[in-house]
């Protein structure tokens, strides 16, 4: 598929200039997964999808523009028509210098494992039947009358990107990837309670998927008899899969460049300054093996390098596409990557990884909390505010800690805080298993003084 959207490219730029569109880029992207439904238990259907489309992005003078289709056979002459009539009808855009030239390759990682993609339908759904049916062993292991995995589905595949420009420049990268995602519901003494399980890679990680679907059996019992409890300030003990939703929906985009010259990011001329905890770094990593966001070219061509944002709490860098880096005379760092073949590109994370020089184990961090609660699921986190740091969220998955003694399971209660000031002043440790969570790396996090709205 690679070389036939290259060719695909190749033909449209010769119309593209031809209707004396100046300047142009490509972008493609290709996939075949076996996705895998699941209902009552069940799988419901396995499918093979196969999908190819592309973006085709062009300017005239200032004026900037793009077209995207799944039609791999395409006239070229009538793409190039309407994109220019496209073209000609959108604003001037006076900060428009150009398409990114140069491309290269950065860092290099691991990203397509062999045993994805040779794995085949029958293998597919005797995987995850397996993983099903560990969920709901583990569940009754924790005391649970019946279990079943309710709804979900399994995603498993390869893919691949080409980026490329009129003036004759292309990469591509082809990579594999598993996705799971279902509900493990329970019933014990005339109740009932659910959890999710979640795992993402690009490789099959079995021992990690093993864990995962078995965590979701035992949660699933866990958190039966849930409650409310009063409202005050406790301590929070964010595990890493609830921390990385945090970060991902209100931090990473603060350090978008395009936030910041937008003013959407209170991080807006903090460069140089401390704006978390002295003891925590961040770092953009695009070189780890087997990382969701690992790529050695962003969707500009652009090599990516990993770099420190934060370092010992204090700003760093932003993250820039070549957009934003063009608006005030810098060099990209790497990190423009697409919504949709033919939108723009924005600056966004690879891998965000989290360090921190405050390690304590799991057992210490509970030992800690006099009054608190332990958060291992919410909803209304998307609802947090990146554009101040406002964070709130409604606990579905809690417990109930006291003197470093877990009391009960908590559920319908809200927290709300400010992201800096979690992982500044209120931050009282972190912990020492660093989690893949999607393309964030994190450990737990123990908060001090969060609000929270119960009974």
């Amino acid at each position: 598929m690679y070389e036939y959207m290259l060719r695909l490219a190749e033909r449209i730029f010769r119309s593209l200039n031809k209707a004396g569109i100046e300047e142009a880029e490509f972008y493609g992207s290709w996939g075949r997964n076996i996705v895998l439904e699941i209902s009552n238990h069940r799988i419901k259907t396995a499918t093979i999808r196969e999908l190819g489309e592309y973006g085709i992005r062009g300017s005239i003078g200032k004026r900037v523009a793009g077209l995207a289709s799944t039609d791999l056979n395409p006239n070229p002459d009538d793409i190039a028509e309407r994109l220019k009539n496209v073209i000609k009808a959108s604003p001037e855009d006076r900060d428009w210098k150009g398409f990114a030239k140069n491309y290269s390759r950065g860092v290099m990682a691991r990203i397509y494992d062999d045993r994805i993609s040779d794995i085949d339908m029958d293998s597919a759904v005797e995987l995850l039947r397996h993983h099903m049916d560990l969920s709901v062993e583990e569940a009754r292991r924790n005391g649970a009358e019946e279990s079943l995995v309710a709804e979900g589905m399994m995603s498993i595949g390869v893919g691949g990107v080409v980026v490329a420009n009129s003036d004759g420049e292309h990469l591509y990268d082809e990579y594999t990837s598993l996705s799971t995602f279902y509900i493990v519901k329970s019933k014990k003494d005339g109740e009932e309670s659910s959890f999710t399980v979640f795992y993402m890679d690009r490789r099959l990680n079995e021992e990690r998927l093993r864990r995962e679907t078995q965590r979701g059996g035992e949660y699933s019992v866990k958190f039966i008899g849930a409650k409310p409890v009063e409202s005050g300030r406790y301590k929070l003990l964010l595990d890493q899969y609830n921390a990385a939703m945090f970060m991902d929906v209100v931090l990473e985009p603060a350090f978008s460049a395009l936030n910041v010259q937008e003013g959407r990011s209170p991080l807006k001329g903090k460069i140089g300054a401390e704006v978390i905890g002295e003891g925590l770094s961040i770092v953009d990593d695009p070189s780890i093996d087997w990382g969701i966001g690992s790529r050695s070219f962003d969707d500009e061509g652009i090599p990516t390098r990993r770099k420190h944002i934060v370092r010992n709490g204090v700003l760093e860098t932003y993250l820039y596409n070549y957009y934003t880096a063009m608006r005030e005379g810098k060099k990209s760092t790497g990190n423009g990557f697409r919504r949709s073949p033919a939108s723009p590109t924005t600056p966004q994370a690879t891998n965000l990884v989290f360090e921190s020089d405050k390690k304590w184990s799991w057992d210490e961090l509970v030992e800690e909390i006099d009054r608190g609660l332990i958060l291992h699921g919410m909803i209304g986190y998307w609802m947090s505010n990146p554009v101040n740091g406002a964070t709130q969220a409604t606990v579905t998955h809690g417990f109930l800690v006291e003197r470093g003694e877990v009391k009960h399971p908590v559920k319908g209660v809200v927290i709300g805080g400010n992201i800096y000031e979690w992982l500044s002043r209120n931050l009282v440790a972190t912990g020492r298993e660093l989690l893949k969570v999607g393309s964030i790396f994190i450990m737990p996090l123990l908060i001090d003084s969060v609000n929270v709205a119960g009974k």
